[in-house]
């Protein structure tokens, strides 16, 4: 993924602060476990830095070599003699990858131990680990661990309080929403232009998608059926939005919530749901595992049968879940359980996705809302590398675009004269979603003043962002 850099002299740089501490992002990232999720970063991190990968596995370090411009290496990164090997003692940035939660730890702390500016990221499965290091930072000392268990059933929960969006993500501690809609073909919206839209003040449309164009909404984009909507606002206005786009009362928060899958996932997200006052319905075939949650979640009904019988779906009541959430595995296991749901009436299904080339069989099954965990833990990661004064990115659309939250500082081009005015500083190719002053938000219009400190929700197309940042 592209940084921002800075021309200076014969040379170019740009730099971030992580955690307090400013390092060069022109970087050399020492990337150990170059699996799906690893070697998905490393060539991220490749367009723009200098990537060593490190891996035990030599056919997965040729298939690296074969399709990524990256330095390798063999061998044990939990070793300090591999490490060293590569170079890690002046790395900027050293990513533990591998499928072992704990040698990803030891990588990254033996890696500060041996370069205490170097900021580290460990992927961790163990929701254990990662409430340790919530609570006491210096436990094991790693800068930063991602969970992609944690971070899919995050994901999953934040879609219950809008059911029909594909998509959703919060910014400004909560104050603002993300979310994407798809258009149905009876939509009383479909077909009509934003300009003939009667918007509420709370709420931005910012961009429309189908499978092969982008476009950046203007008064005279056209709402056609089937396309996706990204959406932005205050969440109460964005849930009243979403109420216009169907014909029927669809959109009420999802309070009959079912999950098919007692594994991590399927385990967090109703943890998640506890502590939001609902209590979900839990499937899990395994006796031992469905004993265990049940007396791990007081306030889910655990059920232990097989989410895959649709006798047993229909007996529960499937037909009447607001959102049945599938998370089992594999992908093939979750296409059934999902498309079963469906054809049993189920209003809104959400599915679990692994494999990337399962997505489009999911979308053409009718599942329109899936997460992907591979996805979620590298857009996490690559998060880290981005420059200071940006709080929060989102990628969007399979990485078409970027919601990017941002400060404001007294030296921004767009900081003093009315919007419509500022932007003609800056590419076109974005739009202000929302504005965030004082703890309150702020819907900007054409004659909206931004003053220093405000954060910015903006969407950019992904291959204009570099240049829409650096300018902001």
């Amino acid at each position: 993924m592209p940084s921002r850099q800075c021309s200076c002299g014969s040379g170019s740089f740009s730099f971030a602060l992580f955690s307090g501490r400013t390092i060069l992002l022109f970087m050399k990232v020492v990337v150990i476990g170059v699996g799906q999720v690893g070697s998905s970063v490393a060539h991220a991190l490749a367009e723009e830095h200098e990537v060593i990968a490190v891996d035990k596995d030599p056919d997965r370090l040729e298939m690296i070599r074969a399709e990524t411009d990256v330095l390798t290496h063999e061998g044990n990164g939990a070793r300090v003699e591999v490490l060293k090997s590569a170079e890690v003692q002046d790395a900027d940035l050293v990513i533990g990858s591998t499928s072992d939660d704990r040698s990803n730890i030891l990588i990254c702390s033996t890696a500060r131990a041996l370069n205490e500016s170097a900021f580290t990221i460990a992927r961790v499965a163990e929701t254990e680990y990662l409430a340790t290091w919530s609570q006491l930072r210096e436990a094991f000392n790693v800068d930063f661990m991602v969970g992609a268990d944690h971070l899919t059933a995050r994901n999953i929960v934040e879609v219950v309080g809008l059911p029909t969006a594909r998509n959703v993500e919060r910014f400004g501690q909560g104050r603002v929403v993300m979310a994407e809609f798809t258009i149905p073909e009876e939509s009383p919206v479909a077909n009509k232009t934003v300009q003939d839209l009667r918007l509420r003040d709370g709420v931005n449309l910012v961009a429309v998608f189908d499978d092969e164009h982008m476009e950046i909404v203007r008064g005279t984009t056209c709402l056609r059926p089937g396309i996706r909507l990204l959406v932005i606002g205050r969440p109460s206005e964005v849930e009243q939005f979403a109420g216009t786009l169907t014909p029927k009362d669809r959109v009420r928060q999802a309070r009959q919530i079912m999950i098919l899958g007692g594994g991590e996932i399927g385990y967090q997200t109703a943890r998640m749901l506890e502590q939001r006052g609902l209590q979900p319905r839990l499937v899990e075939k395994d006796p031992d595992r469905a004993q265990a949650l049940a007396q791990e979640l007081p306030d889910t009904l655990v059920l232990q049968n097989d989410a895959t019988d649709p006798k047993f779906l229909r007996r529960e009541g499937v037909a009447d879940a607001d959102l049945v959430v599938s998370a089992l595995t594999p992908d093939e296991r979750n296409l059934l359980t999902s498309t079963l749901s469906l054809d049993l009436g189920a209003e809104q299904v959400l599915s679990v996705v692994h494999r990337d080339v399962y997505e489009s069989v999911f979308t053409s099954s009718g599942i329109d809302t899936t997460v992907n965990p591979r996805r979620e833990v590298i857009e996490e990661i690559l998060r880290h590398t981005r420059v200071r004064g940006i709080e929060k990115i989102t990628f969007v659309e399979r990485d078409r675009g970027e919601m990017v939250e941002v400060e404001l500082t007294a030296e921004s081009p767009l900081v003093g004269p009315p919007i419509k005015e500022a932007v003609e500083t800056v590419p076109h190719n974005f739009v202000l979603g929302a504005v965030i002053r004082d703890g309150e938000v702020l819907i900007p219009r054409g004659k909206t003043v931004l003053e220093p400190q405000d954060h910015l929700v903006l969407f950019v197309d992904a291959e204009e962002a570099d240049e829409v940042l650096e300018a902001l």
